[in-house]
């Protein structure tokens, strides 16, 4: 039975922690997501059901940020650990993107309703 490697491991193995930085980073990016579309899911209450697909994207997309930061924790650290170096380009590309289409989706929700 393979045991469950614990959120943050016990032994810092860089000086400076940037794993631990840019981890928290993550989070934040993945709550202000996550925050955006629970107040269009409010705000569809209001003003009409077209925000609630905004609000559901910005809601999948945080949860989704966090699992995965989590994982690109422990992944980071592990490779720190053996010296090698993290580079996941495509996150980053994937957030932008997902961050560009829920402004556009926001946009064109708020035109529709007003």
């Amino acid at each position: 039975m393979r045991r469950r490697q614990p959120a943050h491991p016990r032994e810092v193995v860089d000086a400076g922690l940037q794993s631990e930085r840019t981890y928290l980073a993550w989070q934040r990016t993945a709550l202000a997501f996550a925050g955006v579309g629970a107040l269009l899911f409010y705000s569809a209450v209001s003003h009409g059901p077209a925000l609630a697909i905004p609000g559901g994207l910005g809601l999948l997309v945080g949860t989704f940020l966090f699992t995965r930061g989590q994982r690109r924790y422990r992944m980071t650290v592990e490779l720190a650990r053996s010296g090698r170096i993290a580079l996941d380009r495509s996150m980053v590309a994937g957030v932008a993107t997902a961050a560009t289409l829920l402004a556009v989706a926001c946009l064109g929700a708020l035109l529709a309703t007003a």
